[in-house]
């Protein structure tokens, strides 16, 4: 038998297998009923929400070890066979991940199981310590010897134990079982660390006439892929993957969308694959044109095989229709108009193209069969069905005369076997606990009680009428938190169209005179002053209370884009219609007096200051003028675990942008929540003043990454100098200057080329500056006097002083004062407070 070896340094990680994919089976529970309060689970963590079905899977698993397969005559490319599922084992490729992830979105309540092997080289009989830490459970055997079956099963939460592995001088033989009951989002994972000093070797078994060099070199071949720009317009696409080998090179690239939640059925049709020959030595892959395919952020997928071997690694970019970005126009019925058009040519096969079809009143034969497919995620209860159901609902009231007697008599039945809250019993894991879904599920109730109120809903075993009462109860409830606390995950561009989608839908089915109908247009006047608020050059790129990185980098096709588009003629059309579409289907129009706060007017500044959020959790701080934006989150949980929240963002244009983070996983486009660009590990005592904001972040020893990162595609501006810590860069008449008190490192390679730079230290300190480079001279000012800012670090207090002897003191208690004086008066509220610094004529 050939091996290959990987070297196992000192605290390293075991993260060489031959793993199994996934095993999945589709579990059934006791029906229960929960119980919880909407959005609490962001502040105490969403581990307090724990399905009944959690409770019973632990409750059997813990009584029945996973079976120990034997490997001694499997390899690479051998079938793996539980729960009656044939599966490959391949060997696994971590590129930067020190353990092995099988993290992914499951709809109902599935259990997960995989296998791992791998063979430790010892030089000597030894007994060595290993951390292992999961997301799941872990079972452990070595040399046929079970040394332990840790099965922690804390829903996304990672535990770590220490077992004492006894090794025999030369191979031994590590098997790995990875269990769970995935519940939608779900974070599968572990990792091996060896403690100690003993000398280790990794092996891993392959067929004789596999070359370790040729492999070795597909390896580092795809650790260097990189894209030139963070955005392509109607043009070719060039990956930057160099084929390293003298022969030549067959490969796909697997070309999946960012959004998960598009389609509910045979997702498979929404990627997409294709098959590429590289010459030898060939620098460089063109790819495609990129109006080949509908606009959106995707992500490419190269995969290469060698001798049955399979290595793949992704990459994001977004691709945007130059079309779209020419599609302004005053007349907002042309607009909607367009944005229809667009979700009928772009959008995939859903509910909400079924909409524009019957609004275009168009294809009603495809409109059905697109319905009638969705409604089978509708009726397996699973998770993001209620982003989906509501249009149904809508389609079944709005377009009852043009739909079939079938179409009506699948969505009643769908109404009347729905669950439509926590009181009522279920053993699926559709997620109620957000904002979003908890107004979605009860505009669902209210409008299917109220179109169906003699029949009994067979969930509850209430009659329509009192389905009806009890959906309109919760949605008072909803809309009452609504006004008081607004949006808990700020200014979220994945979660504000959702919102929009729910509360748009029920201001189109509702009368004038219906309470509902008043307060669904007070809460769409609130989004969108907020929208115009947060603007900036027809997008969202402010600071989040839940962020994704395909959003944070997508700007062009986010949701909070279009809607801007259709709304106020500014941002731009694109695909994203899941909250456009309530807009151009109803007659709601945002108040103009907000038009003004979208776009301001050279040489105006604007400061926002307002409170939200779950118990006023977030204050909020942003500067912009016509030029750039600065947005923070001020004094959110310093020091504290973070998740997906973004606190920190500098905005010029759509790609030309910079956020720092501590991240959550140390390798890119990870599954992660947070993960290497959105959300925090560690979140950092945040605080902002004009147009300059300060990062203070303490990093624990406990915690695996010791450094923080900026992003910053120096591609997207038009000139850049750094030296001493800071880097400033500008385009389009703005600045963005940066320094670490720990220095920057630019990363030269791999995926985030030219677009990450580093500091490393536990305790740093980062400040960010935006502004006008009229007003400071020229770029090579900005960076002299950007120098000069001294930052100091004494115990919990952080001294910032800047080129103007202003100095700015932090500490956890006060959290700001400048010169000396607070500057804050948090809480504000929810509304906020605007001041202005007008031009003068």
């Amino acid at each position: 038998m050939k091996y290959l070896e990987y070297p196992l340094f000192a605290e390293g990680f075991v993260n060489r297998f031959l793993m199994s994919e996934v095993h999945t089976q589709i579990r059934k529970f006791t029906r229960s009923t929960l119980n919880g309060r909407v959005n609490e689970w962001l502040k105490k963590g969403f581990a307090i929400h724990e399905n009944p079905c959690r409770k019973e899977f632990i409750k059997e698993r813990k009584g029945e070890i996973p079976g120990c397969p034997d490997f001694s005559h499997i390899t690479n490319g051998d079938m793996l066979t539980f729960f009656d599922e044939e599966k490959q084992v391949k060997q696994y490729f971590p590129f930067g991940n020190p353990g092995v992830d099988g993290s992914g979105f499951y709809y109902q309540p599935t259990y997960l199981r995989m296998y791992g092997y791998t063979i430790l080289l010892s030089e000597e009989n030894d007994c060595v310590d290993f951390e292992l830490e999961t997301c799941g459970g872990l079972t452990l055997w070595v040399n046929d010897q079970l040394i332990t079956d840790f099965t922690p099963f804390t829903r996304n939460l990672v535990k770590k134990t220490v077992v004492s592995i006894p090794l025999q001088e030369g191979k031994n033989h590590v098997v790995v079982c990875l269990d769970d009951l995935a519940e939608r989002d779900t974070d599968y994972y572990f990792r091996m660390k060896r403690l100690g000093d003993a000398d280790l070797k990794i092996l891993i078994p392959v067929k004789e006439d596999v070359e370790e060099d040729i492999l070795t070199q597909m390896e580092l071949m795809l650790n260097g892929m990189c894209f030139d720009k963070e955005a392509y317009f109607s043009e070719d696409i060039r990956m930057n993957l160099n084929n390293p080998l003298d022969t030549t090179l067959n490969l796909e690239v697997v070309i999946t969308p960012g959004e998960f939640i598009e389609k509910m059925e045979q997702s498979w049709k929404l990627i997409k694959v294709r098959k590429y020959t590289m010459e030898p030595g060939q620098k460089g892959l063109p790819l495609f044109h990129t109006d080949e395919i509908s606009p959106g952020y995707y992500y490419f997928t190269v995969v290469l095989e060698y001798k049955g071997i399979i290595i793949k690694r992704k990459i994001g970019n977004q691709l945007v229709r130059r079309e779209f970005l020419l599609s302004d126009n005053d007349d907002s019925n042309v607009r909607k108009k367009l944005a229809l058009d667009a979700v009928i040519r772009f959008a995939p096969e859903n509910a909400y193209k079924a909409a524009a079809l019957f609004q275009r009143e168009r294809e009603y034969q495809r409109a059905e069969d697109i319905i009638l497919e969705e409604l089978e995620g509708v009726r397996n209860r699973k998770d993001c069905s209620d982003f989906h159901f509501i249009i149904m609902i809508y389609i079944y009231r709005t377009f009852n005369s043009r739909i079939s007697e079938t179409l009506k008599g699948a969505i009643e039945e769908a109404m009347l076997n729905y669950r439509y809250w926590i009181d009522e019993p279920g053993d699926d894991v559709m997620w109620f606990f957000s904002e979003n879904h908890a107004l979605l599920f009860h505009c669902c109730q209210y409008l299917s009680g109220t179109y169906l109120p003699d029949q009994i809903f067979t969930n509850s075993g209430k009659l329509g009428t009192e389905v009806k009462a009890r959906g309109e109860e919760l949605l008072h409830h909803w809309f009452d938190e609504f006004f008081r606390e607004f949006i808990t995950e700020w200014n979220s561009n994945a979660y504000i169209p959702v919102d929009v989608l729910g509360i748009g839908t029920l201001y189109n089915l509702t009368d004038v005179d219906n309470p509902l109908h008043a307060k669904a247009k007070k809460a769409l006047d609130m989004i969108f002053y907020s929208l115009a608020v947060n603007a900036h050059k027809g997008a969202v790129m402010t600071s989040f209370g839940r962020s994704y990185e395909k959003e944070m980098k997508g700007n062009y096709n986010a949701g909070t884009t279009s809607l801007l588009y259709v709304a106020y003629n500014a941002g731009y059309l694109n695909r994203a219609c899941i909250g456009y579409l309530p807009l151009v289907l109803g007659d709601y129009q945002p108040p103009k007096e907000y038009e003004k706060l979208v776009s301001l007017k050279d040489g105006d500044e604007m400061i926002f200051q307002n409170t939200q959020g779950f118990e006023n959790h977030a204050n909020l701080y942003l500067y912009k003028n016509s030029k750039a934006l600065l947005s923070t989150a001020i004094g959110f949980k310093p020091f504290q675990k973070g998740y997906q929240e973004h606190i920190l963002q500098a905005t010029i244009d759509e790609t030309a942008q910079l956020f720092i983070n501590h991240p959550g996983e140390s390798f890119p486009y990870g599954s992660g929540r947070p993960n290497f660009w959105a959300g925090n590990g560690v979140l950092p005592l945040a605080v902002q003043y004009e147009n300059t904001a300060i990062l203070r972040f303490h990093i624990g020893e406990e915690e695996r990454i010791g450094y923080t990162h900026a992003y910053i595609p120096i591609s997207a501006f038009s000139r850049y100098q750094g030296e001493e810590g800071v880097l400033v860069l500008e385009k389009d008449g703005a600045y963005v200057a940066v320094k670490a008190l720990c220095g920057l490192t630019i990363q030269e390679q791999g995926p985030n080329q030219f677009r990450e730079f580093i500091s490393q230290g536990r305790d740093n300190v980062w400040v960010v500056r935006v502004g006008s480079i009229k007003e400071c001279g020229s770029l090579e000012d900005v960076l002299h006097e950007f120098k000069k800012i001294e930052i100091t670090l004494d115990g919990e207090r952080t001294l910032v002083r800047d080129e103007n002897g202003r100095e700015y003191d932090l500490d956890a208690e006060n959290v700001l004062k400048v010169d000396g004086a607070s500057v804050y008066q948090y809480p504000e509220t929810v509304e906020g407070k605007i001041t202005w610094k007008e031009t003068e004529n």
